[in-house]
């Protein structure tokens, strides 16, 4: 049977090759194929950095704890050393003072009697480094590059001898043999600091005499003074 088709050419159907379907859809699963190849890649990218992460997390954690026990190990120094300056300054109260009051009879020349002998004690004014509290270490200043220290008031004990002096044989009324005496014996000095004395001009029953005070910080035995 002789098919004829009589409709015109313009409204024939066009017969299209199938050709552009095929690499429409071969282009499609190459992309999808691209894209699954790109999540694959960069999923084992991102593992590999949670690996790392993770690698370096254990190892930030392992320095913690070294720097933590650096601070426990420098906060355990502070302590020990508070615990060493009391041990000190127990010890410096250990004194035998029938002795040291043999010496202060012993050193006073005749011209000179004490009116008081006394263990007391007295502030001080000391530069201490500045601790951080987050560290336990001295602060450093940025420009200087040195600790930053800070002014504390420490109470310390000392020996107070109050007195007078009469004219001696060249009619002065001079404390300085006594003082010269306290400083420069071996024995009391390794036990008490002189510091600057204070004096005044006086009367004492009708006879001028001068006054003097006498302040002396107690050393632990054989330590020089701070």
């Amino acid at each position: 049977m002789i098919t004829i088709n009589l409709l015109p050419h313009h409204l024939r159907p066009i017969k299209r090759s199938p050709l552009p379907y095929f690499a429409a859809g071969a282009a499609a699963i190459l992309a999808v194929l691209y894209i699954a190849f790109s999540f694959v890649t960069t999923q084992a990218q991102i593992m590999g950095r949670q690996a790392q992460l993770a690698a370096h997390q254990k190892e930030l954690d392992e320095k913690k704890k070294i720097v933590e026990e650096s601070n426990e190990l420098e906060k355990l120094k502070l302590q020990l050393a508070d615990k060493i300056a009391t041990i000190r300054d127990i010890a410096s109260n250990r004194i035998v003072w029938s002795r040291e009051l043999f010496n202060l009879s012993r050193l006073k020349p005749d011209n000179f009697w004490y009116s008081g002998i006394e263990e007391s004690t007295k502030a001080y004014s000391v530069q201490q480094p500045e601790m951080d509290p987050k560290t336990g270490k001295p602060k450093i200043n940025e420009q200087t590059k040195k600790p930053e220290m800070k002014t504390v008031s420490v109470t310390r004990p000392i020996l107070r001898l109050t007195g007078y002096v009469v004219a001696g044989q060249d009619g002065r009324s001079d404390v300085s043999p006594l003082t010269d005496a306290l400083s420069t014996d071996p024995e009391f000095v390794n036990m008490f600091q002189m510091e600057p004395p204070s004096f005044s001009d006086t009367d004492f029953e009708g006879f001028p005499v001068k006054k003097f005070t006498l302040e002396f910080q107690i050393q632990p035995e054989g330590e020089a003074a701070q």
